[in-house]
């Protein structure tokens, strides 16, 4: 039995690299990279930023007066009521602010990249369009956040957690004026929809139609974005069918490539 259990451990073992990257360690690596990469190029691109400060402050107080015109400048109502509101609700924004972006983000590809291999490469497409849309609109048009807005009104309620925006480490790999438009939305809706195709029980689908609204929440009541930055968010994702249509011209050109990039059609 002691040789049956060893046995039955090594097999365990041996497949569990076949089930953590079902297409192998190049191809794993290969979408770590793709999708990694934005951060590099965001990091750099706060170089920029840092440098535009005047224009993004100006930007900003143009999108408050068009968002005042549109009726659409909840930015203060959500914020207030969430200072106002039992502190765990300002908790939960502050929280979700934090580990939507990367953490949720990662734990969410790796689990559709191991175990509904079919449908990671439309996710991975439509979470690139959206980085390479605020990669273009980060240089045309620097949009600093609500936080910082002089005499705007806003609190950074992010500053007094141990761990915040203007952490030496955060602040260096920051863009402090990209806030149009809001990544943290677009990954939401990604994730969001994703996670109510993709489960398979009730409970987790309702958490997943449910988790694009606390991130606009969080991201609004933490004086990081306005309205039409969640907006904008959305919007980027519309790139996504351009993506796409780059990764079957990649796949065309060379057959090697096709396992790589290639848009599996029997995606949900």
């Amino acid at each position: 039995m002691a040789g049956g259990l060893s046995e039955s451990a090594r097999s365990r073992a041996r497949a569990w690299p076949r089930t953590l990257a079902p297409r192998g360690w190049r191809h794993l690596l290969l979408q770590v990279g793709l999708l990694g990469s934005f951060e590099v190029i965001y990091a750099l691109s706060g170089f920029y930023g840092r440098s535009v400060q005047p224009a993004a402050t100006a930007n900003a107080r143009g999108l408050l007066d068009l968002e005042a015109t549109l009726h659409l400048d909840w930015e203060h109502g959500i914020q207030d009521w969430a200072l106002r509101a039992p502190q765990i609700f300002l908790d939960i924004a502050n929280r979700i602010y934090f580990i939507s972006q990367f953490t949720v983000s990662t734990v969410f590809l790796l689990w559709v990249y191991a175990r509904r291999q079919s449908s990671f490469a439309r996710i991975r497409n439509a979470l690139l369009a959206a980085n390479y849309v605020s990669v273009v609109v980060l240089f045309l048009y620097p949009l600093a956040p609500p936080r910082v807005v002089p005499g705007a009104g806003f609190i950074d309620t992010l500053d007094a957690n141990a761990v915040n925006l203007n952490s030496s480490v955060i602040n260096a790999l920051n863009n402090p004026n990209s806030a149009m438009p809001s990544l943290h939305a677009s990954y939401a809706i990604v994730l969001g929809v994703s996670g109510v195709l993709l489960c398979r029980t009730l409970v987790m689908r309702a958490v997943w139609a449910v988790y694009p609204l606390l991130v606009f929440y969080s991201v609004v009541a933490t004086g990081n974005h306005y309205v039409l930055d969640v907006v904008g968010g959305v919007v980027a994702l519309a790139a996504t069918p351009l993506v796409d249509r780059a990764a079957d011209w990649l796949a065309g050109r060379q057959a090697l490539s096709r396992w790589w990039f290639a848009v599996e059609r029997e995606t949900v």
